[in-house]
This record gives C-alpha cells, structure tokens and sequence, in this order.
C-alpha cells in the first residue's frame, strides 16, 4: 500500500524518519545523524571529486572524496575520464558492508536533493503529504525502528516470515506454524506466499536492503500461483517507492529471486555493532532521546542520564556538544554521567 503518512522526530543528535501506509505500518524509514555528515557519504551529496585510478575490468573509477573517502564511478555510455581528472559527483548508493558509495557523474540540470529529501523523493504518494512531528521517544516512531531489526515478523494471516542479510544476498523463508489453514493446500500455499512476498517488499524498504534476494516459497507453487506471487511482490514494492527492482516467477525448487537497487546504507549497519547489539553511538544516541523524552514530561524537575561507558565516552568524543544543547531547551536541570549499567538509565535528581 502507498505511503499515507510521514512522521518525523528531531531530537539531540538524530532525526528519525518513519513513512507509514494506509493501514498505519511503517514501509520505509530514515535516520539522519547530522554529525556524520564531515565523514559519511550521503546518498544525493553532490562532491567534488578527483578520479583515482580507472579499471577497465569494473567498467568504472575509483574516485577521491576528500575527507568522505572513496567511492565507486561506474562510467556510463559516452563518458570518458582520466586519472587524476577533476569531476563533481553525486552519490547514487551509500556505502555498506564491504562496499564502497557509488556515484556518478552529477547533471547540471537536474536539482540536487540529498539525506531525507533524496529519501523522499523515491518515496510514492509521499510529496504532498504534511510531515508530522513526533516527540522525543514517539512510540509509534519507535515500534518502526523496531520492526526494521527483528529478526522475524508475523504474517497478516498467520505464520511468520524471517529475514536474514548473508553476504550474498538477503534469505527470506517462511514458517508456517500458527496459520489456520483454508480451503485447499495448494490455496493456502498460495495465500500465505502472497502475503510473505508482500511483507518481504516493505522489509527491504525498512532495512534500507537492495542487492539480490530470495523468497523460499511454501509447496506447491505452480506456474500460474508463480506469476501471482511475483506479481505481488512487485506490486507491493511499486506501491512504496520507484527505486529500480526485477523479480523472476519462483523456479521449480520454490525460490523467487529478487533484485533491487540499493540506496541507503542498511540501517543495522547504522545502529548495530559487530556483535548485532547496539553500538556505543546508538546507546549514547537513545539515551539522550531518553532524556529529552523525560524533561518533556517532567518540566520543572532535574534528571540525571547515565550511560554504559563506551557510550558516555563516544558521546564525549563525538564532537556533539549535548550538554550545551541540551541546556539550550530545558535548561541546566539535565545530568549526564558514566555508569556500569549496560542500557541507558534516566532516573530523577534527588
């Protein structure tokens, strides 16, 4: 279903974007973190770059961005460049796991729009709609960012759908139990495929996900249930945004492959550390969140945050001045300090 709403909460440190259907799901999302932006590659940033060295092989260039690194040049039909050569690019895809940005050669002519328009702008139904903005620790911003890291998620009629991100590709498969079935196999098959295709279109939007992917289908599928099944998926992803994506009808072993433009560095790559927890800039993040969702709702009394270590100490590093920042909205009654706790605490000042 098409976008119906866009909710947005600007708090110290991050703003969170969350585009929610007809039916009130989240489908896509957005995480801004402005002090990212002297390091990190944007998709829609336009730069100056200088190419690097051209490979032939790759049918591209790696190319310098000064104090954002290096990207990937993919040379198109008539463009020609040389090393040491001088261009302004804009980023078509972010960087994730193993994997450069990749640019291109930026258009004169066309407007430039980056972060959370970019965003937008792929987003279908979503220009006219008015941006609704949340509090700090909407509940109903949060329950999207949620359901963009669970490693599971239940089907609109029973039984579940999990998602995995592998190295190769994305790896979809269905479990059946707690689905009532109805009428025969070969119709319930079909009804439970249809919804998993739909609901694997909306988590590669929420994960921010593009590459290959496949949806292991529930027995049997048949030529025409196939055509049924792909059509689904694709209608479902149209539905949410115009980024590019083919999908092939499921092959004799039951899988439907998939094949989707990346756009944005996928989110648990943004909130996660290596170990799939919360890194120290999410922590710190979440717990300012916290905090700020406190003094909101306590607007005459001191709080007192206390984070994990490695969070109050990249939060001190970070070149954030939240203590400031802070000040400037609530006053001086908010407290940040380092604690052995392993989730962020807000407790008031006694």
């Amino acid at each position: 279903m098409p976008v119906a709403r866009l909710l947005r909460e600007q708090t110290i440190g991050e703003t969170r974007w969350a585009a929610l259907d007809t039916r009130g799901q989240p489908v896509a999302l957005y995480l801004d973190r402005p002090h990212e932006t002297v390091r990190r590659a944007v998709a829609g940033d336009r730069l100056d770059a200088r190419i690097r060295k051209l490979d032939a092989a790759l049918g591209g260039a790696f190319v310098d961005l000064g104090a954002k690194g290096e990207a990937f040049l993919r040379f198109r039909s008539g463009e020609a460049l040389s090393e040491g050569a001088a261009a302004v690019v804009e980023v078509a895809a972010e960087a994730r796991r193993g994997k450069l940005p990749r640019v291109r050669l930026a258009s004169a002519a066309a407007p430039a729009t980056r972060g959370a328009d970019r965003w937008r702008t792929c987003l279908n139904a979503a220009a006219g709609l008015t941006v609704d903005d949340r509090p700090a620790g909407d509940a109903e911003v949060q329950a999207a960012f949620d359901d963009a890291l669970a490693p599971a998620l239940t089907l609109p009629g029973g039984g579940r759908l999990q998602v995995e991100r592998t190295e190769a590709l994305i790896a979809a498969d269905i479990d059946t139990s707690g689905r009532t079935a109805r009428g025969d196999r070969a119709a319930g098959a079909l009804a439970l495929n249809l919804d998993a295709a739909a609901a694997l279109a909306r988590q590669i939007h929420l994960r921010g996900w593009g590459g290959l992917a496949v949806l292991d289908c529930v027995a049997p599928v048949g030529k025409a249930a196939g055509a049924r099944i792909r059509s689904a998926f694709l209608e479902a992803f149209r539905d949410i945004s115009d980024r590019q994506v083919k999908a092939l009808p499921p092959s004799a072993f039951g899988l439907m492959e998939i094949s989707a433009d990346w756009l944005l560095t996928p989110l648990a790559e943004r909130l996660l550390g290596a170990a799939g927890r919360p890194s120290p800039e999410t922590l710190a993040l979440d717990g300012l969140r916290q905090l700020e969702a406190g003094a909101r709702a306590n607007r005459m009394g001191r709080l007192q945050l206390t984070l994990p270590g490695e969070a109050f100490a990249w939060l001190q590093t970070s070149g954030l001045d939240a203590d400031t920042l802070l000040a400037q909205t609530y006053g001086a009654r908010l407290v940040i300090q380092p604690g052995p706790n392993t989730a962020p605490d807000v407790r008031p000042v006694p």
